[in-house]
C-alpha cells in the first residue's frame, strides 16, 4: 500500500521539481563521467554520504526530523531503497561511463520506464500488462539491439559489457523507486530521502572494497591520480544538483505523482545528456544512436499512452456507475 501524500502541492512546485528531474539529471552523466575517472564507487559513495548528511542537518535545522523516523523498519526500508538506487543504479551508470559515451549510458536508462511497468504490476498485485505495453517493451529489447548492431553504422564506443551494466541497472533503478513508495520508510520525506542517501553511500563504500580487490580500480585509482580543482568542482555539482536537487526532487515526485508519470524524465535526459557529451567531449553521435534511440523513447511512449489510455477509461467507468 503507497503512502497517500497529506495534501495536493502546488503546479509549480510540481513543476520546479519535474525541471530538476529532466534538466539537471540529464547533465549529470557528462559529469559522472569525468569523476568516475578517479573510482567510480569511492566517488559516488562519497556524494552520496555527504549530500545525506547535508540534508540531514538541513531538516534537523527545520525542525523536520522525528524520532519514529529512525526506527529499525525506517532503516531497512532505506537500505533497501538506498542499495538500488545508489549501488544498482547510480554505481551501475558509473561503472558503465567508463567505457561506454555518457549520451548512450542516458539513451538506455529509456528502458527504465520498462521495468516499471512489469515491477508495479507484480509487487502492487495491478492487471498484467496489456498487448500495447508488450509492444513498447519489444521497441525498448530492438532499441537495444540496435544500439549493439555491426550494421548499422560503425562506432567504438558502444560496450557490450556497458550495455549489460546499464540494463542491470536500471533494473535496479526502477525497483529501489517502486519499493521507495511502500509505506514502512520514514514520514517525513526529507529524512527518508536522507536516509536512502546515507545507506546508499555506505553500501557503495562497502562494494568498492570487494570491487577494489578484483580489479584494482577504486582506492588505487585514486590515489594514482587524485582529483584536482575541476575534479572537486564537478564532484560538488554532482553533490547539491545532482543529488541534493535532482534525487531530492525525483524522491518527492514519487509521493506526489503517478511513477509512470515521473518516469517521464526518460524522454528528455538522454537528449540531454548526448548534446552534452556532443559539446563538451566530442562524443559522436551516430546514425545507430538515433535509430536506437527512436526505437527506445517510441517504447516509452507507447507504454506512457496506454498508462494514460487505460486511467482515462478507469475514470469514465467510474463516473459511468
Amino acid at each position: 500500500m503507497s503512502r497517500v501524500p497529506a495534501h495536493t502541492p502546488s503546479a509549480a512546485r510540481v513543476a520546479l521539481a519535474f525541471g530538476a528531474v529532466y534538466l539537471i539529471w540529464g547533465s549529470t552523466y557528462l559529469v559522472i563521467k569525468l569523476v568516475s575517472q578517479h573510482g567510480a564507487f569511492v566517488c559516488a559513495s562519497a556524494r552520496f554520504l555527504v549530500a545525506g548528511l547535508i540534508l540531514l542537518g538541513f531538516a534537523w535545522w527545520r525542525g523536520l526530523l522525528r524520532r519514529s523516523d529512525f526506527c529499525a523498519r525506517s532503516w531497512l526500508h532505506a537500505t533497501i531503497v538506498g542499495s538500488c538506487l545508489m549501488l544498482l543504479g547510480n554505481g551501475g551508470v558509473a561503472i558503465a561511463t567508463r567505457s561506454t559515451d555518457s549520451g548512450i549510458v542516458a539513451l538506455m536508462t529509456a528502458i527504465t520506464p520498462l521495468w516499471l511497468v512489469g515491477l508495479d504490476s507484480m509487487m502492487h498485485r495491478t492487471r498484467a500488462p496489456s498487448k500495447v505495453v508488450w509492444l513498447g517493451i519489444a521497441l525498448g529489447i530492438a532499441g537495444i539491439a540496435v544500439l549493439k548492431s555491426e550494421t548499422i553504422g560503425a562506432t567504438s564506443t558502444v560496450s557490450t559489457v556497458g550495455i549489460l551494466i546499464m540494463i542491470v541497472a536500471t533494473l535496479g533503478w526502477a525497483l529501489g523507486s517502486v519499493w521507495s513508495k511502500r509505506p514502512d520508510g520514514a514520514d517525513s520525506p526529507v529524512a527518508a530521502t536522507a536516509m536512502q542517501m546515507l545507506c546508499g553511500g555506505a553500501v557503495l563504500a562497502i562494494a568498492s572494497v570487494p570491487k577494489e580487490f578484483l580489479f584494482h580500480d577504486e582506492w588505487t585509482l585514486l590515489m594514482q591520480s587524485p582529483p584536482d580543482f575541476a575534479t572537486w568542482m564537478q564532484w560538488s555539482y554532482l553533490v547539491v544538483f545532482g543529488s541534493l536537487c535532482g534525487f531530492t526532487a525525483y524522491i518527492w515526485l514519487l509521493r506526489h505523482q503517478p511513477a509512470a508519470r515521473v518516469a517521464t524524465y526518460a524522454y528528455v535526459n538522454p537528449l540531454v545528456a548526448l548534446v552534452l557529451g556532443w559539446a563538451f567531449i566530442g562524443e559522436p553521435i551516430g546514425m545507430r544512436t538515433v535509430y536506437a534511440a527512436a526505437l527506445m523513447l517510441s517504447g516509452v511512449a507507447v507504454i506512457q499512452v496506454a498508462n494514460a489510455r487505460k486511467k482515462s477509461a478507469t475514470r469514465i467507468a467510474i463516473a459511468g456507475e
